[in-house]
């Protein structure tokens, strides 16, 4: 057996030992719908209709949405963010499936000159992270330690955070890191140095109390920097940007700690400080975003540890939109969300400093829901005594309610807003139902939209009817005559060139190959011969997502429109070719078929 197929039987045992439903359901809630399994799209920003659907017969995914797809090993790229033996060797570490390593020369420097960079970034924020630690505790930096016992942080918070400052000079941090070893560029690729049109280079951050930002497995992969002097120009915070061991939106600060936290929810803040204030009075599930909006890939990174999360953002008019954005996305990820409200509109570093951690904690436990909030925040604009606002109020509320996608949990706020209203829930529950309805007929449009858009980059042409009919019969035909019996019954009337050129024919080829060796498809091992661009299409066709009850009756459709068009190229065909007979032969069927 020669290497090649060695290491096809490795990704293969890899495939079957990391079972795909068990896998995707680590990352989100799926709802088995006949004999496949459907959810709102991990990989993107799938707010209403479930289109990710994942096949556990034939182990593989596909998003209807934005078009991914493929096997255990493709979702885990995706949704981690790595190459494909990065995911291999997660998901055979993951299985216990040893790793042959069957890398050229060329891939294995490149693979271990990244590494080898990662390895040296990580070692230079390590050591970046210490020179601002000592720099922080040394006498002639009192100002920035003043700064910080002023905001009650005590000496063991300070060490357990990693805090420090960085001089309020150009080049004092680039002078102790070259003594160290490291150059100029380096520290630039870093995010530590900033380089200059004609060439220097000078510090990043200057006269700034430092907070390490710390991964997972404990590396320091950035920082965030608080100015503690009043300079023209300067912004208040000042955050790493993205490197190579770096991506804002991948993480959150203090999430290294807070992983570990047996709270079972997580206190989701807006700055640092509040985070740090809360984990020194023994709230250890706080965490931050890095000077970014809240993302999905966050609430995906939240999830992993805890269903459970309570928004403890600002009062002021940007921390209200804050919460709204973050609210709804931590509700798409499947995260019960609720929502904190202070009073004296203070942070939660002002107000545990005011209250305590007993208030703290009273008021945590009264969070009201995060539709509760929504519900809130419209009442405020509306005056319930006005017939007019009355009727807007409730108009809003319905597109609130529209998009709950629990029927129990409908129910419950639309009674609570019938009685607040004095309007029946039953012409509330009306009103919601139309509202959604035309929700799903949009959705309906935008996915036909989808398709058009989608057919017109894989054939590089406009997608007028007959093209597009032919080519969704040809998907459907490729995916029904993958079963043995299917194939049986009208193999014979097709061959691999009856399909369009491209991707339909090659798949065509194969499956007509496999099958006419007496071997059954296996779809993870045919969609690892098609190029990662080529995924998407794949994993649709292959995906058993038809739900189609009788396959020789359904192949019959477009089995006639694939053979048809068949028909009029070779019709066309003759008549170009001057065959007198043929054209004849060709007008006389068509009188036939006019009668």
């Amino acid at each position: 057996m020669n290497q090649s197929v060695d290491f096809q039987d490795f990704i293969d045992e890899v495939i079957q030992k990391n079972d795909i439903v068990d896998l995707i359901s680590r990352y989100v809630t799926l709802k088995r719908v006949g004999n496949r399994f459907q959810a709102l799209c991990p990989l993107h920003n799938d707010k209403k209709t479930p289109s990710f659907s994942v096949s556990p017969d034939k182990q593989l995914f596909h998003c209807f949405g934005c078009g991914a797809g493929g096997t255990v090993i493709h979702f885990i790229m995706a949704k981690e963010n790595l190459d494909f033996m990065e995911a291999v060797k997660l998901l055979a570490e993951r299985a216990g499936v040893p790793v042959p390593d069957q890398r050229s020369a060329a891939e294995k420097n490149r693979a271990a000159q990244i590494h080898e960079k990662k390895k040296r970034m990580y070692a230079m924020n390590a050591e970046a992270a210490r020179f601002f630690f000592n720099n922080l505790i040394a006498t002639e930096n009192k100002k920035a330690l003043d700064y910080l016992k002023n905001r009650k942080l005590s000496n063991a918070t300070i060490k357990n955070f990693g805090l420090g400052y960085a001089p309020d000079s150009w080049s004092t941090l680039i002078d102790y890191m070259k003594e160290k070893g490291y150059s100029e560029e380096e520290l630039a690729e870093a995010g530590l140095a900033v380089k200059r049109e004609n060439g220097t280079f000078f510090d990043k951050f200057r006269d700034r109390v430092m907070f390490p930002i710390i991964d997972l497995r404990g590396n320091v992969i950035a920082f965030g920097g608080r100015i503690i002097s009043d300079k023209e120009n300067a912004p208040k915070y000042l955050n790493s940007p993205e490197t190579l061991v770096f991506k804002k939106k991948e993480n959150l600060f203090a999430m290294n700690i807070a992983k570990n936290s047996k709270e079972g929810q997580f206190l989701l803040m807006e700055g640092y400080m509040d985070v740090i204030s809360l984990h020194q009075n023994g709230f250890d599930n706080a965490v931050a975003s890095l000077g970014t909006a809240f993302t999905p890939q966050q609430a995906d990174l939240l999830k992993r540890y805890a269903d459970k999360a309570v928004l403890c953002y600002d009062s002021d008019e940007a921390g209200q939109k804050a919460t709204q954005r973050a609210g709804e996305i931590l509700r798409e990820a499947e995260i019960k969300t609720k929502v904190l409200k202070l009073n004296e509109g203070k942070d939660p570093d002002e107000y545990i400093k005011l209250k305590g951690p007993e208030m703290f904690r009273f008021s945590l436990d009264n969070a009201e829901s995060f539709i509760e909030y929504k519900i809130h925040s419209i009442e405020k604009k509306y005056n319930l005594e006005d017939t007019v606002e009355k009727i807007e109020f409730i108009e809003q509320i319905a597109k609130v309610f529209a998009n709950i996608k629990n029927d129990v949990e409908r129910e419950v706020y639309i009674k609570k807003i019938a009685r607040e209203t004095d309007v029946s829930p039953d012409n509330i529950n009306v009103r919601v139902r139309e509202i959604a309805r035309k929700s799903q007929k949009i959705e309906a449009s935008r996915e036909l939209s989808r398709e058009k858009r989608q057919f017109e980059e894989r054939t590089g042409g406009r997608s007028d009817l007959e093209k597009m009919k032919l080519y969704n019969a040809e998907k459907l035909l490729l995916n029904l005559i993958c079963e043995k019996d299917v194939f049986k019954a009208v193999g014979n009337q097709l061959s691999p060139a009856d399909f369009s050129e491209g991707l339909h024919r090659r798949l065509a080829e194969i499956i007509f190959e496999t099958l006419g060796k007496g071997e059954k498809i296996n779809p993870a091992a045919v969609i690892s011969l098609f190029e990662s661009s080529e995924l998407g299409l794949v994993s649709e066709i292959l995906s058993d997502d038809k739900n189609v009850d009788n396959r020789l009756e359904a192949v019959k459709m477009p089995l006639r429109i694939v053979l048809e068009h068949k028909r009029k190229i070779a019709d066309e065909a003759s008549v170009q070719g001057g065959d007198a007979a043929k054209l004849q032969e060709i007008m006389d069927r068509l009188k036939k078929e006019k009668k």
